[in-house]
């Protein structure tokens, strides 16, 4: 499957190199990394920019005037243009001038890389320590942005794609924090925490045979139902060589507690699990349903009616702000 987004299926250069679309807002006044830009006019590909040369505003007046819509990075210079994204994308998030749409193109692109990179179970580690500190630096950078009202409505058209675990991992992350932000946007640190965990929290997924989450949990052998409940212990196996916050090790590790009781892997109540945690169990719960991840995928309002009707699972002061933070948002439709 090709995970490389706004690719230009068959678009080559002229020397049978693929060329990826990439948006022009993205030129901020910095070092260019590992990657060419290119222009295209004509039917052809044109340098715009090479390999470390420096942006500055000028590139970006020159852009506006010539009302270029996109840019291209080779394919194979596409991990060098992710890598420029990450490490820019405060200045990206908070720069008025690029309209909000495009900024949560970019964000997600970005964040879903990331994600990825760390659930790839061919690598030998997962994720090391140098992975987990870029997860760190872009949730941190990105809590302005997620804790505006408009944006979760922007990133909705972007974080339900994809079936896979990162993508998940991504779209719990955003619900998460944006629900949180509600009351707690003053915590920095402990948004930063509980955003890691929500990212990280299915990891464990990937010690375990992957075809088990190809089916509904119901329909498992109770050995396979056995090994699926293993994953929150895992993944805090995965993460042991990590600086992970205590609060981030939580939510990896109760992600599917519920407030009766009778979730896993320690059966704990809601008078027992922190405010963020039962944030995360909610969120979880409702990007599953609305993601699809084993059929068809709810729509919000099919999801919050069927979470209404479990209520004796789900915090009911979280379920109000998650409804709060979607209706602001227009998604609850």
């Amino acid at each position: 499957m090709d995970n490389t987004p706004s690719a230009d299926k068959g678009a080559h250069d002229g020397k049978g190199r693929t060329m990826i679309k990439v948006s022009p807002y993205m030129v901020i006044p910095s070092r260019v990394g590992g990657f060419s830009v290119y222009l295209k006019q004509g039917g052809k590909y044109v340098l715009y920019a090479e390999k470390g040369e420096l942006f500055t505003d000028s590139h970006k007046q020159r852009l506006s005037l010539l009302g270029v819509d996109h840019l291209y990075v080779r394919a194979s210079d596409y991990d060098g243009f992710t890598r420029y994204v990450q490490e820019n994308i405060l200045e990206i998030l908070d720069d008025e001038s690029i309209p909000v749409g495009e900024r949560a193109r970019v964000w997600n692109d970005a964040t879903v890389a990331l994600a990825r990179e760390a659930f790839d179970s061919s690598l030998p580690s997962p994720i090391d320590r140098r992975h987990f500190q870029r997860i760190r630096k872009l949730i941190a950078d990105s809590l302005k942005f997620l804790s505006r009202e408009d944006a979760l409505k922007e990133l909705a058209r972007f974080i339900r794609d994809g079936e896979e675990s990162f993508h998940h991992g991504v779209g719990v992350m955003v619900l998460t924090v944006t629900t949180l932000c509600s009351f707690m946007k003053e915590d920095s640190d402990l948004l930063v925490a509980v955003g890691m965990g929500a990212i990280l929290h299915d990891i464990g997924k990937i010690e375990l045979p992957q075809e088990i989450f190809t089916k509904k949990f119901d329909a498992l052998s109770r050995e396979d139902k056995d090994l699926v409940k293993s994953h929150p212990a895992l993944g805090v196996g995965v993460c042991s060589a990590l600086p992970l916050p205590q609060e981030a090790l939580q939510c990896i590790l109760f992600h599917h507690e519920r407030e009766d009781g009778l979730g896993y892997p320690s059966g704990s109540t809601g008078a027992m699990l922190p405010s963020y945690v039962k944030a995360l169990i909610l969120c979880n719960e409702y990007d599953n349903l609305t993601r699809g991840r084993t059929g068809r995928g709810l729509t919000p309002f099919e999801a919050l009616t069927r979470i209404k009707s479990m209520r004796s699972a789900f915090d009911t002061e979280m379920l109000r702000r998650l409804i709060e933070v979607l209706s602001k948002a227009d998604l609850t439709s």
